[in-house]
């Protein structure tokens, strides 16, 4: 695809080793040689209220080939998808359709406008842009090769480990706003690399965690979610939460860090701390069904 490119490796766990995979929310076309010329593909993700009661459908993958588009291909595929979902039992009244977005393991924060014949296919059926998110992006050839410190007064910065996970993953020490995201997911997700791909900053005088920072949840090579709790915000933990993870995905070789879904308000943030600049926007469609 146009400005998307990523190994099969990393294409599986999105699709048939995702947790959220559905056989039958999965649809491929095959031409006469047999070869896969369209796939569509809807996941269920909660919603960040009601979470027993509501899903939210996400057209997380859609794409035809070029030179089979512009025959209707792409309609059939939505219109049955579509159907499938008003008579599953997930169906809950007017249930949100989003667009790529299928937290906690998603590419990419909303469609990229430049592909502009998604966009027209998207409205068409009724999708609506609903805002705009950006991605920053992170040159790690200029990013320092020396260790960040691992101690900032009383609080100490590492890896997490294994027995940290049931203290970190319900981000406790955060505002309820951001434990009814998806962010307590996407942490638990990166205790499944190895090594982990968490780092905390952790009150040696409490023993307790106040701060993390996360990468490659979905991929190698992203960064988020971070955070700290607000009482011991103004010391430079977020700053060094963040470095110590662009630093330990230098060393695994990578040349850049995509910084994902930031708002305009964190973005400065990022360009003082590391140099971040802004490299993407994504647009959020939705629709009802």
């Amino acid at each position: 695809m146009e400005y998307l490119t990523y190994s099969e490796k990393i294409f599986r766990s999105a699709t048939i080793e995702s947790k959220n995979f559905l056989p039958e929310y999965s649809l491929v076309v095959e031409d006469e040689k047999g070869e896969i010329v369209a796939f569509f593909m809807v996941v269920f993700r909660p919603p960040f209220l009601f979470k027993n009661r509501r899903a939210v459908a996400v057209l997380k993958f859609f794409i035809v080939r070029r030179d089979w588009r512009q025959r209707g291909m792409g309609s059939r595929l939505l219109n049955l998808l579509v159907e499938r979902i008003k008579t599953s039992d997930k169906k809950c009244f007017r249930m949100k359709f989003e667009v790529l977005c299928a937290m906690p393991d998603y590419w990419l924060p909303g469609l990229d406008p430049r592909h502009t014949e998604a966009f027209f296919f998207l409205r068409k059926h009724g999708f609506k842009r609903k805002g705009e998110r950006i991605n920053l992006t992170v040159d790690l050839e200029e990013f320092p090769a020396d260790e960040p410190p691992s101690r900032i007064g009383a609080i100490e910065i590492s890896r997490a480990r294994k027995e940290d996970e049931a203290e970190l993953v319900p981000l406790s020490f955060m505002p309820r706003m951001y434990q009814v995201t998806s962010w307590p997911a996407e942490v638990k997700m990166s205790f499944q690399n190895d090594p982990i791909t968490s780092f905390i900053a952790r009150d040696t005088r409490t023993n307790k965690i106040i701060g993390w920072a996360t990468h490659s949840v979905s991929f190698p090579g992203t960064f988020g979610p971070t955070g700290v709790s607000k009482k011991y915000r103004g010391r430079g933990l977020g700053s060094a939460l963040l470095k110590w993870c662009l630093w330990d995905l230098k060393q695994k070789g990578l040349k850049k860090v995509i910084i994902r879904w930031v708002n305009l308000n964190t973005t400065y943030f990022y360009l003082k701390s590391v140099n971040a600049h802004i490299s993407e926007l994504y647009w959020p469609m939705r629709r009802r069904i």
